[in-house]
């Protein structure tokens, strides 16, 4: 690695080009990615599609791709690939950066398309009124053939953030989604068309769409997303943070860094989102949603809100590898958008005799638990954070093992939803309803939180985790309550199904609670305790 643990080197934020982070001004932090470049560039030919989530070092991949193929071999000292590359050869590189504006309509994405070909022609000392063709896609088959003319050299092109005009459009409108695609499609066919002129295209994107045209044919792009040799390719691994980084991570509590930046899975070392950690380092370790406050995902609330599925749902989801690895605009799949997106990560895969492998999910960190949930508590009571005051009081209530705080805390929350959120949640399936709001509610509270969990017997409703109790809840709707002594519903269920019983090895105490909501009131009702189980 690049870095001796007794130096502190400057962090780079904000630098999105090898050759500003490579510079002998200013020493930066720099992980060393070459070693899986070289895998992809000692072939004579090659097409790659990478796909991560946005800020996790995609750009900065594209920069050190340019550097290589135009020969910079300054920059590369001290490097794995340094030795290893033949640096009397060079290539003209077509760059196509589609990540620096918001995309609103048609007119926008062709321009960007326009923009992006001009600059590639002052780049390569070409006039762009020489592109005689109509229409981006043309012009850009254009431009591949004439720097090939120009140079007597095969052309390397990188397309970063491939699929920005469509994750754009797909936050306001399907059908213009629909139609920036067609002009993606449009303009990518060049690269197959001109196949004989290229040596090498990367392409990195968040979302693998089909219908784009890229994933088939005589030059395909081969999917390097999942390949365990390119897990780590972008973002840091956990021995990445403890040999680069100098001392910055000298009396911060690695484990809680962990829990909050560390989780996401490419089938090999799990990774760290590097925009978390720089900016983690930069405020001296104070833990925050850095990421999470970088972009807010309005796709996601529009999809989760048009769908059926419920919030609780979307963890420990088990997806076939093909629903998994594409995205098809006419049939939205939302787990498979939060996990190319970067909101859920895989958990496990299992292999299927005859059927490949299918991947089980789950939420990677404590940023994206809080966030996400708070994010669907939003869209299913109408609160904003601002008047989610009694998270905390509920937050303590229930790590102190205060329950009778923690109703009063549910019940302020309920109270302070709007009517009209009862009526666009399908409030007939009531039960559904106040099952998704307290396990988002929950999650976001940042609970370690597991729902319709099976166990032999059935599946329980709700588990909660502290490090003192394991509170295992059930939900009724409507129950009458009990005279004397006799349990609740909600109580003799999980008594009758054992709904406890794989947890008593667990040193901790197990409390049951019956949680019986009332739907004329639109609230919890009662609220019942039972701490009768000895493990």
């Amino acid at each position: 690695m690049d870095n001796p643990m007794n130096q502190r080197k400057a962090l780079p934020i904000g630098i999105q080009t090898f050759e500003d982070l490579r510079t002998k001004e200013a020493e930066y932090v720099y992980v060393d990615k070459t070693q899986h470049i070289h895998q992809m560039v000692a072939l004579p030919k090659g097409y790659y599609f990478l796909s991560r989530p946005r800020r996790f070092g995609k750009s900065m991949l594209c920069s050190t791709f340019q550097s290589l193929f135009e020969g910079k071999q300054e920059l590369f000292e001290g490097l794995y690939i340094h030795d290893k590359w033949d640096w009397s050869q060079s290539y003209p590189v077509i760059r196509i950066d589609l990540s620096g504006i918001n995309y609103k309509n048609l007119e926008s994405v062709n321009d960007q398309l326009a923009n992006s070909l001009l600059r590639n022609c002052l780049k390569h000392n070409l006039s762009y009124e020489d592109l005689e063709l109509k229409g981006v896609g043309p012009k850009f088959g254009e431009l591949i053939e004439k720097i090939h003319q120009k140079s007597g050299k095969k052309i390397v092109i990188l397309i970063d953030e491939y699929d920005k005009p469509v994750q754009d459009t797909l936050s306001s409108d399907d059908q213009l989604a629909a139609k920036s695609l067609d002009v993606l499609r449009g303009f990518y066919s060049a690269i197959k068309a001109s196949d004989q002129y290229i040596r090498f295209c990367f392409m990195t994107g968040i979302t693998k769409f089909t219908g784009v045209g890229l994933f088939s044919g005589a030059n395909n792009f081969e999917d390097i997303t999942l390949d365990s040799q390119y897990a780590s390719i972008c973002g840091f691994t956990q021995k990445e943070l403890e040999t680069c980084f100098g001392n910055y991570f000298d009396d911060v509590d690695m484990e809680e860094v962990k829990a909050w930046y560390n989780g996401y899975n490419y089938l090999g070392d799990k990774v760290y989102n590097p925009f978390d950690i720089l900016l983690f380092l930069k405020k001296q370790a104070d833990f925050d949603n850095y990421w999470w406050d970088s972009g807010q995902p309005t796709f996601i609330t529009k999809i989760f809100s048009k769908g059926e599925m419920m919030p609780y749902q979307l963890s420990n989801m088990v997806l076939p590898s093909e629903e998994l690895k594409q995205f098809n605009l006419n049939n939205l799949n939302l787990v498979s958008l939060l996990w190319q997106a970067g909101y859920l990560t895989i958990a496990e895969r299992i292999k299927v005799p005859m059927r490949g492998y299918r991947y089980r999910m789950a939420i990677p960190n404590n940023e994206i638990q809080v966030s996400l949930n708070n994010l669907f508590l939003m869209d299913l009571t109408g609160l904003r954070q601002s008047n989610q005051h009694h998270n905390y009081k509920a937050f303590d209530a229930i790590y102190d093992h205060r329950l009778g705080d923690f109703e009063k805390a549910i019940k302020a929350m309920f109270s302070a939803i709007p009517y009209n959120n009862y009526v666009q949640n399908n409030i007939d399936k009531f039960e559904g309803y106040y099952a998704s709001v307290m396990y988002v509610y929950l999650m976001a509270l940042g609970l370690k939180t597991h729902t319709e969990e099976a166990t032999s017997h059935g599946r329980i409703d709700l588990v909660m985790e502290t490090p003192t109790h394991i509170y295992v809840v059930e939900f009724k709707v409507n129950a009458p309550k009990p005279e004397g002594k006799e349990k609740g519903e909600a109580i003799q269920q999980i008594h009758e199904k054992k709904y406890y019983a794989p947890y008593l090895n667990d040193d901790r105490k197990i409390i049951l609670i019956g949680m019986h909501f009332n739907e004329a009131e639109r609230n919890l009702d009662w609220f019942e305790v039972d701490d009768s189980v000895q493990g």
